[in-house]
């Protein structure tokens, strides 16, 4: 398993609140890792730093083989990274064919902007079926799909997701998972923040604790399921 991703001691700040305090994790290729964590642990945060929107003051995070930490984010983009960001970010007066479109915005071939549509659709049919309707006018549910294949559309080496489970009936967010997993299956790597620590350790094949903007613990999925630590203060169980 090649090494995709390499986050190494970043420090990020908000202003003058230290909110990263030497993270350092690593997500090789056909993985799916997750970063769990309290809120306001510093999830988001990492996912930021690491997709550009926010610069580490300290540290690297290499992609590819490449120190990107310095890069904005539309260039991080266009080397294969997209992050699908908490609170879904879509935009509710364009179509749900706009909105794919708008993902695919780097993407100058008409007809593979076509064929990235339907993956997403082969995916999520709901989406196909709305097509016309405006972005604002669709469930959650439906929302959160809809930036997951927009997402698709720059077809990522590597798919950041924060939070995907947010605010979903727990019917959708079996769905959202179920597709997540499927998505891995047939080759995207997986970078996931999720709250829902249960449902994300069932997928992943490694994860991360973190603790007010620092990494606590590392370990395989399954372990992580079984530590007693983890078990009481992540996943209900006491």
């Amino acid at each position: 398993m090649s090494l995709l991703l390499q986050v190494e001691n970043i420090h990020s700040f908000y202003g003058q609140i230290h909110a990263l305090k030497g993270v350092s994790l690593t997500v090789n290729e056909g993985e799916i890792v997750t970063l769990i964590g309290s809120n306001g642990a510093g999830k988001s945060t990492t996912l930021r730093t690491i997709s550009g929107m926010i610069h580490p003051k300290k540290g690297k995070v290499i992609f590819q083989g490449e120190d990107i930490s310095k890069k904005d984010p539309h260039e991080i983009v266009q080397s294969g990274m997209v992050h699908v960001p908490e609170g879904r970010g879509i935009f509710p007066t364009l179509t749900v064919k706009e909105n794919l479109e708008m993902g695919a915005f780097t993407v100058k071939d008409s007809k593979l902007v076509e064929e990235r549509m339907e993956y997403g659709f082969s995916f999520f049919p709901r989406l196909k079926e709305r097509i016309d309707q405006f972005g604002g006018t669709l469930s959650g549910g439906e929302q959160q799909m809809l930036a997951i294949a927009r997402g698709l559309m720059l077809n990522p080496r590597l798919l950041m997701l924060d939070e995907p489970s947010m605010g979903l009936a727990p019917i959708l967010v079996e769905l959202i998972f179920d597709i997540i997993k499927e998505l891995n299956q047939q080759g995207t790597t997986i970078l996931l923040v999720e709250q829902n620590a249960l449902m994300a350790l069932s997928i992943a094949h490694r994860g991360y604790v973190i603790q007010t903007g620092e990494i606590t613990v590392t370990d395989s999925a399954a372990n992580l399921r079984g530590n007693k630590e983890v078990q009481k203060a992540y996943l209900g169980i006491s």
